[in-house]
C-alpha cells in the first residue's frame, strides 16, 4: 500500500479526533456532563467515534509496520481500542447519539 493510503488514514484519524475533542466534548458539557441522561447518550456516541478512530489508527500503524516503518505506538493504540470496544460491548443495547460536526 502506498503513501497515499497512509495519508488518507492519517486524515481520517485526525478528523475523528477533532470530532471527539471539539464536538462530543462540547455537546456533553452542554448537556450537563455524563451524569445526565443526554450526556450519557452522547458519551456512548463518543465511545463509538473513538472505536472508529482507533480502528483507523491501528490499521495505519499495521501498514506502516508491515512496510518497515516505525509502528512503535501500535501496542498502545491497540490497548486503547480494546478498552473502547469493551465499553461499547458492555453498553450493547443502550442508546447512543451522534453529533453534527463541521469543525
Amino acid at each position: 500500500m502506498g503513501p497515499r493510503i497512509i495519508l488518507n488514514l492519517n486524515g481520517n484519524t485526525n478528523s475523528l479526533d477533532r470530532v471527539a475533542k471539539g464536538g462530543f466534548n462540547d455537546a456533553i458539557a452542554a448537556a450537563g456532563g455524563t451524569s445526565t441522561a443526554e450526556g450519557a447518550i452522547l458519551q456512548m456516541g463518543k465511545t463509538k467515534n473513538k472505536v472508529l478512530k482507533l480502528e483507523t489508527d491501528v490499521l495505519r500503524l499495521m501498514i506502516i509496520g508491515a512496510q518497515g516503518g516505525d509502528a512503535s505506538t501500535l501496542a498502545v493504540q491497540q490497548k486503547k481500542l480494546d478498552t473502547n470496544v469493551a465499553l461499547d460491548v458492555k453498553a450493547k443495547g443502550k442508546a447512543s447519539k451522534g453529533i453534527n460536526f463541521a469543525g
